[in-house]
């Protein structure tokens, strides 16, 4: 076939959104650079059967599995050991998951958190642990067009925000799981107020999306991914960079005015 090992990975993830389950974790393997192994092999160790590897081939244009591994052995033949196993499973880990982010991408939910941004100036990041990470980058983004952005990243100022919080006031949740308790708490009892609720998370099912005026959904992590070689927070702030983008093409004449007024001060 003429592919190289670039061409195999490019290949794979312009497929992402065709795969089901099942081919998703065969793709993952190979993504990884895992080693080379026998259909059965491969099968044993992702728990797979033979023959979800060989549709997995055909929906990728290959013959069978033998040719697949063919040019998977031979690429990998020309890897040095640290790339393979460092660099290249990282840079991977980005790529897949910005893949599985396009795939969730949902216009009108997108349109629908710019809306509520653009009405509100004063708006509330709430995010615990390394979730809070991304609230200092919205802050820094959306700062540019005159918003206030105060973030909360603890239970304890969550709990308390939440009491002040009153009708037209905006938060901003992220949350991966979206299972913390205290969040869902301090949620409630900000809706109670009648506050208003935009919330990120990677979790479909998360208690949280049924207090939420609209969710955006991030893209979850693999087992491998999970084990720390990427950060945590990243599939927040692709999320947040999507809005932002949709946002800075439908409001630049508030970030003009913004930056002439920086102009104006720093005389």
């Amino acid at each position: 076939m003429g592919r190289n090992l670039d061409d195999l990975f490019l290949l794979i993830e312009s497929r992402r959104n065709t795969f089901t389950a099942v081919e998703q974790s065969i793709a993952d393997y190979f993504i990884s650079k895992q080693p080379a192994r026998s259909i059965s092999q491969l099968a044993q160790t992702i728990c797979v059967s033979p023959p979800s590897i060989t549709r997995f081939c055909k929906k990728l244009g290959l013959n069978n599995f033998k040719e697949l591994n063919f040019l998977y052995s031979m690429s990998l033949s020309d890897q040095t050991t640290d790339a393979s196993l460092i660099s290249t499973r990282v840079t991977a880990s980005y790529h897949a998951l910005a893949t599985r982010s396009d795939a969730a991408y949902r216009s009108q939910a997108v349109q629908n958190f710019c809306d509520l941004i653009a009405e509100t100036r004063l708006i509330m990041f709430w995010g615990l642990g390394f979730n809070s990470f991304a609230g200092h980058d919205f802050d820094f983004k959306f700062a540019r067009f005159g918003k206030i952005i105060q973030v909360f990243s603890d239970q304890h100022s969550l709990r308390l925000s939440a009491i002040s919080l009153q009708p037209g006031d905006l938060v901003v949740v992220a949350s991966v799981r979206g299972l913390d308790p205290d969040m869902l708490a301090a949620v409630q009892a900000g809706k109670a107020n009648g506050a208003k609720f935009l919330l990120i998370t990677a979790n479909e099912d998360s208690p949280l999306i049924d207090y939420c005026e609209e969710t955006i959904f991030a893209a979850n992590f693999s087992a491998d991914e999970e084990l720390g070689n990427v950060s945590p927070q990243i599939p927040i702030l692709i999320q947040l960079d999507i809005v932002y983008s949709k946002y800075m093409r439908q409001h630049r004449d508030d970030i003009s005015k913004w930056l002439r007024s920086e102009d104006v001060l720093k005389r």
